[in-house]
């Protein structure tokens, strides 16, 4: 019995480790009616601000072509392009950062401004905006451009006042955190999950507008063979369509109830546990790469940003219209979604850093190449290409970020990256426009090759050019693999990684891995203490050295003696060994229900003997998981430090592998994290320069999610159960006696009354 499912008996599973995931907590927030309501409101809004947002795009490319803005022609378009990006911007920074303040206390719980009103009226602003913007390049044909810009600030501004609405209505419809001390499953960080799911509906937003306006442009373009008003208003019949689900957003929200108070943010357990930053010195991450895994996973965002925003320029370059448009809008940001959504997929066997690295190039010259083919097919699958590629990039970038920073700066520097992200997407929407324009159209060559680009394909080919470099620095400057060529890593990755791999069906593996002075044998201990004390059979072992062979071989192994032992033949050697202690002592003790929790375990093989030596991780990999039949812990525990901290810890003479080089130990703690960011589901990743009991604290925190319930437990839950059941009986049978009580002297004083009134009327 798990203790999120009572009373089935039954082992974690990885199923288990996802339910207890942030995907798992997002979902869940999606089963409270109140915020799945606010949520489809936000969803519905979301979509049509970013199919009204396209549509003004497409109008103020009309209004600067007819009344001739900004000198007109091609550069003139460009830059109507670009101010329509600029007004949205100001009116987000100035409703965003000025009104802010004011706006929140406004719209808090029992503040002066109904929060449901409020996002109410914005919806019904941006309708009556959406319905009169197709129309005034008819009614002020000379003036038509101003008019956009206004309407595109004013609806930015109404943007703004409905998210600072929906931000204070949200938090009050979380489920109230559960009561201090209660024998339940701790809920995960609600506004965490809330958090999340509010940045993953706003991006899914586009794609589905995207999608939303080429059905749109294409039956307007039907009702244009009949109708005249439609074949010259292409983007016309889109802006009613994004009217239409305001309005849809009105009618969603006016039957949402918000309560009048704030539900408090449940305290984590781990609060007060993390080590206290130091000042406000700039976290560079645990192994240095930070700053620059977050650069470049912003400068991605900024490119495809960039691009996408040049897009209606290429689209008429390439001899298309809105439909176009809409095709590499959706093929950028739908592409960038699938990517984020499958990049742990990609290549798993690869180094994360090398994928990054990867990622960016081939976004890069996937964007090279779209400024370079004139043909709309090819340009289409290069834009899904690229976009694919950015958000692979973004996930991977992301999943190194959470690796490399301490939990205690996890969310700040979550933050600055958002931060970061967002200042080069404004000014990437921006820039590729005005470059376009300041680059215009040029025709270069002659004869039988001519080169006739305008500029927003010069702009593309640039924005891929400038990628390259920058990918290049990424796997120069953070390469956990270097002295291994990238051509052989990759080969093997596309060879497929480790074979099929799941955790036992029955007990619980738990596995300690860190490198050299991390402190496992301290944890190993302290755990096994706590998980004992449960009423657990815990078994406690160690790699190498388990077994009888396993204490023959680990002398062969740690022996400094064994200096000059080939790679391969250390490789087989650990694999002899685990063979061994999976087959003698670990599959044993789980078949029996008990806890295995050992000492060290495939992913020092990949990190000591893959990245440490020159071998092929996927390779160790996939010996390691043929030696045990495919065996996997159902919870690794990483414990993280800096191999100079750990060598300091070091009480007796170094072995063989203690006695490697810092280079060595550095790769080695790489190879860790890398395969922590690329399952982080199975993986719990501790920083192990905290206090011992500190780190135990945190390692149960997460078993206690995980473990199964022992006899006494299920036991003692059964008692509980038992002794309420009989309390609520006896509380039961109190009141019902004491209703019976009730009625028996009801009945007696009736009686008595009725005996005054007859001597009443007697006398």
């Amino acid at each position: 019995m798990t203790r999120a499912e009572q009373p089935t008996v039954v082992s974690p599973t990885s199923d288990t480790l996802a339910a207890d995931s942030r995907e798992r907590a997002v979902r869940a927030l999606l089963r409270v009616p109140p915020l799945k309501r606010l949520w489809s409101a936000q969803l519905v809004g979301g979509i049509g601000d970013a199919l009204a947002l396209l549509v003004l795009v497409l109008l103020s490319l009309q209004a600067a072509v007819l009344e001739g803005s900004f000198g007109a022609g091609y550069r003139g378009a460009a830059f109507a392009v670009a101010a329509v990006f600029g007004a949205r911007i100001l009116s987000t920074v100035l409703f965003g950062a000025v009104l802010l303040g004011p706006l929140t206390s406004l719209t808090a719980p029992g503040g002066k401004l109904d929060r449901r009103w409020l996002m109410i009226g914005t919806d019904g602003l941006r309708l009556a905006l959406l319905i009169i913007a197709p129309l005034w390049i008819d009614w002020v044909p000379d003036k038509a451009l101003m008019m956009i810009l206004i309407t595109v600030f004013v609806a930015g501004g109404a943007e703004r006042l409905w998210a600072v609405a929906k931000e204070s209505a949200a938090p009050a419809l979380l489920p109230a955190p559960p009561i201090e001390g209660a024998a339940v499953r701790p809920l995960p960080d609600h506004l965490d999950a809330l958090r999340r799911l509010s940045l993953r509906t706003n991006f899914l937003a586009v794609p589905a507008a995207a999608v939303v306006l080429l059905i749109a442009t294409l039956i307007g373009n039907l009702l244009g063979t009949g109708l005249e008003w439609f074949s010259f208003h292409q983007a016309a019949l889109g802006s009613y369509v994004a009217a239409g689900l305001f309005s849809a957003s009105i009618s969603i929200l006016y039957f949402l109830e918000l309560p009048d108070t704030q539900t408090p943010r449940p305290r984590s357990p781990l609060e007060g546990l993390r080590r206290p930053t130091h000042g406000n010195t700039p976290d560079k991450g645990r192994t240095g790469a930070l700053p620059l895994v977050v650069a470049v996973s912003a400068a991605v965002a900024g490119a495809i940003a960039a691009a996408a925003a040049v897009s209606v320029l290429h689209a008429y370059d390439l001899g298309g219209g809105p439909a176009t448009f809409a095709l590499l809008i959706l093929a950028l940001t739908g592409g960038s979604a699938l990517g984020i959504r499958t990049a742990q997929k990609v290549l798993p066997a690869l180094s994360r850093r090398r994928l990054l690295a990867l990622a960016t190039a081939v976004t890069g010259v996937a964007l090279l190449a779209l400024g370079l083919v004139p043909d709309t097919a090819t340009g289409l699958a290069l834009a899904l290409l690229a976009g694919y590629a950015a958000g692979v990039a973004a996930n991977i970038g992301h999943a190194i970020i959470d690796q490399e920073t301490e939990a205690s700066r996890q969310a700040r520097t979550t933050e600055h990256l958002q931060a970061i992200v967002r200042v080069l997407v404004a000014l990437g929407a921006v820039a590729g426009p005005l470059l376009a324009a300041a680059i215009g159209q040029h025709r270069l060559g002659g004869g039988d090759f001519v080169f006739d680009h305008g500029g927003a394909a010069y702009t593309l080919m640039l924005i891929g050019a400038l990628l390259l470099p920058v990918a290049a620095i990424v796997l120069a400057k953070t390469d956990d693999r270097a002295g291994v060529p990238l051509r052989r890593d990759l080969r093997e990755a596309l060879r497929g990684g480790d074979p099929a791999v799941a955790p036992a069906a029955t007990g619980f593996f738990l596995a300690l891995e860190g490198g050299d002075g991390a402190g496992k044998s301290t944890q190993v201990e302290a755990l096994a203490d706590w998980i004992r004390a449960k009423g657990h059979e815990v078994v406690v072992t160690r790699e190498p050295g388990a077994t009888p062979v396993g204490k023959r071989l680990r002398s062969i192994l740690l022996d400094v003696a064994s200096a000059g032992l080939s790679n391969r033949a250390e490789a087989l050697l650990y694999a002899a060994d685990r063979a061994e202690h999976v087959d003698s002592v670990v599959r044993p003790a789980l078949e029996r229900g008990a806890i295995v929790i050992s000492d060290r375990y495939i992913d020092s093989s990949v990190a000591y003997q893959g990245a440490g030596r020159d071998l092929a991780p996927t390779e160790i990999a996939r010996i390691s998981r043929w030696a045990t039949s495919g065996l996997v812990p159902h919870l690794t525990v990483l414990l993280d430090v800096d191999p100079q901290t750990a060598r300091e810890r070091f009480t007796e003479a170094p072995d063989r592998l203690e006695s490697e080089p810092a280079e060595f130990h550095e790769r080695v703690r790489s190879g860790f994290l890398t395969l922590a960011a690329a399952d982080p589901t199975r993986y719990l990743v501790v920083d192990a320069g905290q206090e011992p009991e500190a780190i135990t604290t945190v390692v149960r925190h997460r078993l206690d999610r995980l473990l199964p319930l022992s006899e006494a437990e299920i036991q003692a839950i059964e008692e509980a159960r038992r002794k309420a059941e009989e309390e609520a009986r006896r509380k039961a049978e109190e009141e019902a006696a004491r209703k019976a009580e009730e009625e028996r002297l009801e009945k007696e004083r009736q009686e008595q009354l009725a005996r005054l009134r007859a001597e009443e009327e007697e006398r």
